[in-house]
């Protein structure tokens, strides 16, 4: 009896030992959430569990994916392809930003059956290609290069929102990274273009200096003209007004002609030579 049970105690340690050699720890960081898959068996796939943050074991067969709740931002190093309406081929470099709705966790993972690194390099992006290329035809390449970058990037951000919030993965942003890459003809064409503009833009300003230069000078002319007529007005009224003074004070003239008078008589009267201009005949005739 002794022997069996020593037997027994020595095979369950050694069974402890092998189990326990064919576990392993997983750590579930703090942000994220863990999904706990079996590999092999009949209850292959995920056990609709989430792991919180921690430490566990896992035994031979199982494995945690790990689904960060922050917001992810990735930036796709290599750059899409796609065509216009005209056929050009349009390079772009894309970027997006979203993150994994907490209880749809497991419903991303049953969706994709892959980690959220795979799922954004692999899923989204070929979601993306996918987009580009579909809204991208209907666009000419005048209209993308006249503002069309923008509604072909609301177009694609509302494509992946439709596709990817059922599942539980929220879009929340998705924008061009630097400039597009258009074909040398059409980067001609557009520089031939915006030169077209720019040209017509400084004859055009120049046609507004020339303009208020011109009105400047009509409006000093008329300055200049309507301060002479006041000055003639002015003095036609002191003339009148002269005029109408003297006549009604005769002896005025008389004043101013004595006033200027050196006090010698004329040498000779009579012909054209003015009369003498002080009247003593009255004083005579006392």
């Amino acid at each position: 009896m002794n022997i069996r049970k020593g037997l027994m105690v020595a095979m369950l340690a050694v069974v402890s030992v092998v189990g326990l050699s064919g576990c392993e720890r997983a750590k579930v960081p703090a942000g994220n959430v863990g999904i706990k898959v079996d590999l092999y068996g009949g209850d292959k796939g995920v056990q609709n569990e989430k792991l919180g943050t921690g430490k566990y074991w896992l035994t031979w067969n199982e494995e945690v994916y790990l689904f960060p709740l922050f917001k992810q931002m990735h930036q796709y190093e290599q750059p899409f392809v796609f065509q216009t309406s005209d056929s050009m081929s349009i390079t772009a470099s894309v970027g997006i930003e979203y993150r994994v709705v907490e209880d749809k966790v497991i419903e991303v993972f049953k969706t994709y059956r892959k980690g959220v690194q795979e799922i954004t390099d692999n899923n989204i992006r070929q979601l993306i290609a996918d987009s580009l290329i579909n809204h991208g035809s209907r666009m000419n390449i005048d209209k993308l290069a006249d503002g069309g970058k923008t509604a072909l990037l609301e177009s694609v951000t509302e494509d992946l929102r439709k596709q990817l919030a059922p599942v539980g993965i929220d879009i929340q942003k998705v924008s061009w990274l630097g400039k597009m890459e258009y074909p040398p003809e059409v980067v001609d064409a557009i520089n031939k273009k915006n030169r077209a503009v720019q040209e017509t833009q400084m004859r055009q300003n120049e046609i507004e200096k020339s303009k208020a230069e011109a009105d400047k000078a009509i409006e000093e002319a008329r300055g200049i003209a309507e301060s002479t007529r006041l000055k003639a007005h002015a003095d036609a009224e002191a003339i009148t007004l002269r005029g109408d003074a003297l006549r009604k004070n005769p002896e005025v003239i008389q004043l101013e002609a004595v006033n200027k008078w050196n006090g010698m008589m004329p040498k000779f009267i009579g012909g054209a030579a003015p009369m003498p201009f002080i009247d003593v005949g009255s004083e005579t005739a006392q």
